[in-house]
């Protein structure tokens, strides 16, 4: 298809993840909203932390975080022989593989650049390390032209009018513009959203803090709401789509993203709204069957009993996924870098990846 536009003409936003001088640089989203911040990143267990900590947040993001924290180690290690340096590569890609367990971007981006040091074994050491750099680069760049063609494909299939998100797959979530971000920003620009609704997105409230910063710091028209004023919200008849981004979507459409978004869909299906999820090919893992097979992450109970970093609870105990899992069935379409597919997902989701093989091949 045509792209119109391009990023800069849809958001006045940088990168939010960087990787120049040796050093990664990204945007701090921990201090959002209150002070918008660049930090700079020197080493991988600095990378690490704050993929952890969610410096950097959004499985495109943390995807390209990840292959920048190798391209780190490759132009800072010390390693004199091959077989320090490898021995160096495999800790520095553990420690990054271990920081979040349910984004697939994560192991997808770092399976990437593990596989090519793989291939190119018997190149010589500076020849391998400019490899590594090269291709988080390219991870890097990739995600951006993914996220303008999901925002181009998306904007011509969402109805016009009002739309409703939940967390944050905007510009920060990746490493420009945004899966949501994109389509919004495409809708925005040709005058077809309306109104955006924003949930807050309980507990660490990326929808208040992120999404309406962004989208407001953009020109988008917008209003914030809490979590439980969605329902009501779709009753009186406001909202026209919801549309939100995903973590890891599965071989028959299930999907995970953050923690109410099933709440979401459920009530969307009540109402008879459509309800769309965008992510680019990487967030598709087809080696999972259905979404119970997906890794929930369970993070600190602080997170709930705290908000903005004031106590709201007493000390009691909390349970506190990160992700849920919607189930297919209540999905209306997939939108992805490579175009829409629709129900039944499970035959169409394989056949778009035959046909992406097809293509390699030809």
């Amino acid at each position: 298809m045509e792209l119109k536009y391009k990023p800069e003409e849809l958001t006045k936003l940088p990168r939010s993840v960087e990787y120049k001088d040796k050093k990664v640089y990204l945007i701090d989203q921990k201090l959002l909203p209150w002070e918008f911040k660049v930090i700079s990143i020197s080493t991988v267990e600095q990378v690490a932390k704050a993929i952890k900590t969610m410096q950097v947040r959004g499985a495109p993001a943390i995807g390209a975080a990840a292959a920048f924290g190798l391209a780190l180690y490759a132009e800072r290690s010390k390693a004199e022989t091959k077989d320090e340096f490898f021995d160096g590569f495999y800790r520095a890609y553990e420690i990054l593989k271990n920081t979040r367990p349910t984004a697939v971007n994560l192991f997808w981006a770092l399976n990437r650049i593990k596989n090519l040091v793989e291939e190119h074994r018997e190149d010589s050491l500076d020849e391998i390390k400019r490899l590594i750099v090269e291709e988080a680069q390219r991870i890097a760049d990739e995600d951006v032209e993914a996220n303008l063609r999901m925002g181009h494909i998306g904007a011509e299939i969402l109805p016009e009018g009002n739309v409703l998100t939940h967390c944050n797959a905007g510009s920060l979530a990746t490493v420009h513009l945004g899966t949501v971000g994109a389509v919004l920003r495409v809708m925005h620009k040709e005058g077809k959203l309306n109104l955006l609704w924003v949930d807050e997105t309980r507990p660490v409230l990326q929808g208040a803090r992120l999404s309406a910063w962004e989208y407001h710091y953009d020109g988008i028209r917008l209003k914030l709401i809490t979590d439980n004023m969605a329902g009501f919200v779709m009753q009186q008849g406001k909202v026209d789509a919801i549309i939100v981004g995903a973590d890891r979507i599965v071989a028959n459409g299930d999907f995970a993203n953050k923690i109410g978004t099933y709440t979401l869909a459920v009530l969307a299906k009540e109402h008879g709204i459509p309800f769309f999820t965008v992510a680019p090919l990487s967030t598709i893992d087809m080696s999972l069957k259905s979404g119970k097979e997906i890794p929930i992450e369970e993070r600190s109970k602080e997170e709930v009993l705290t908000c903005g970093g004031c106590k709201i609870a007493p000390d009691v105990d909390v349970y506190n996924p990160a992700f849920d899992v919607t189930p297919h069935k209540y999905l209306t379409a997939i939108i992805t870098d490579r175009g829409v597919v629709y129900p039944p997902f499970e035959r169409n989701l394989k056949k778009l990846f035959e046909d992406l093989a097809l293509e390699d091949k030809l």
